[in-house]
């Protein structure tokens, strides 16, 4: 499951009715019109039945035309009925402020990083100075600092580098590689034939 889960807002949805009653086991709704509401059918929203009533509910909604699948009693309300004609519209809930909350919280320090396990939202501490973010699938986030890469100063190579093979005749900072600094064959033999 997703740390959180994305969900979709519009600043100019209008307020409308809904065409049914709900009981409190009802998941769907059919509305009155849409008009400005958010339209993308797979990503949900809340919305807000009957507000500022005893009925008060929020439900977290996904829309299909102008009918929606309600997950019922969210953001600390209890699903209840609700008459034919009762007010819906979309809002912002306690919920989602609560989840930016816990992400800026997440980080506390400077250079913190905001990493995630995939299900939870966690603070990655800055690295030591020269540590480079590497992917790393054995740490709990999936990435973790390392120092096993070398510095663009001074760097120190294990192993056998590979590099460019200059141009005969280069002479500049290039680094040069073994086919360079070793000449061919028939370079000998033509220094041998000149030289003796």
């Amino acid at each position: 499951m997703a740390a959180v889960t994305r969900r979709q807002y519009k600043g100019a949805a209008a307020p409308c009715t809904t065409t049914n009653a709900l009981t409190a086991g009802d998941t769907s709704v059919t509305l009155s019109a849409i008009t400005g509401w958010p339209s993308t059918a797979s990503v949900p929203f809340y919305v807000v039945i009957d507000p500022g009533t005893s009925s008060e509910e929020k439900c977290s909604a996904t829309i299909s035309g102008s009918t929606l699948t309600l997950t019922r009693g969210q953001d600390d309300t209890t699903a209840v009925s609700h008459s034919s004609g009762a007010t819906i519209y979309p809002v912002f809930s306690a919920d989602d402020a609560d989840e930016v909350n816990n992400m800026a919280a997440t980080m506390t320090t400077k250079g913190d990083l905001l990493v995630t396990t995939g299900s939870a939202f966690n603070r990655l501490a800055v690295g030591a100075n020269g540590a480079v973010l590497a992917a790393d699938s054995t740490a709990t986030n999936g990435v973790a600092w390392s120092a096993g890469y070398a510095t663009l100063a001074s760097p120190t190579f294990t192993g056998t580098p590979l590099a460019p093979t200059a141009a005969d005749g280069t002479s500049s900072t290039q680094i040069a590689t073994t086919a360079f600094a070793n000449p061919s064959s028939d370079q000998y033999v033509l220094s041998s034939s000149i030289f003796g």
